[in-house]
């Protein structure tokens, strides 16, 4: 049991899934820096609100923060967020698979085409089925 676990862990999936998700947790931090401090201060700017989170605020007020509890512009800072990140896995997926289209074409231009060997050893044999016909 314990080798099984061992081959699952050094699979080549498991690592890269890893990776993946560390490089997107990290993306997402750089994200939320992007929206929070570009892209909420322009919206701001537009609506003339020094802050996007104090939109459409509603509920009670929190004692901690001072703020009331409900917020339309922390939900509308969070959309932005969400729209970015699947934009770019968007686009991600659609490099991805592009690139699996060129690899699948190359294949097939491969199989399809003969190699010399092959277009030599055929003359070689039509030459002898010839030789042994006359």
């Amino acid at each position: 049991m314990i080798k099984e676990f061992r081959d699952f862990i050094n699979r080549g999936n498991v690592v890269e899934l890893g990776v993946a998700f560390v490089m997107g947790a990290s993306f997402k931090s750089l994200v939320d820096v992007f929206t929070k401090r570009l892209v909420e201060p322009l919206i701001g700017l537009v609506l003339n609100m020094p802050n996007l989170e104090n939109l459409g605020l509603f509920g009670d007020v929190d004692p901690s923060s001072g703020l009331k509890s409900g917020s339309l512009g922390a939900f509308l800072g969070e959309t932005i967020n969400y729209l970015i990140i699947a934009f770019v896995m968007f686009l991600v997926i659609k490099a991805y698979n592009h690139f699996n289209e060129l690899i699948d074409d190359d294949d097939e231009e491969t199989t399809a085409s003969e190699s010399k060997e092959v277009v030599l050893l055929k003359e070689i044999r039509d030459g002898i089925n010839n030789l042994t016909k006359s």
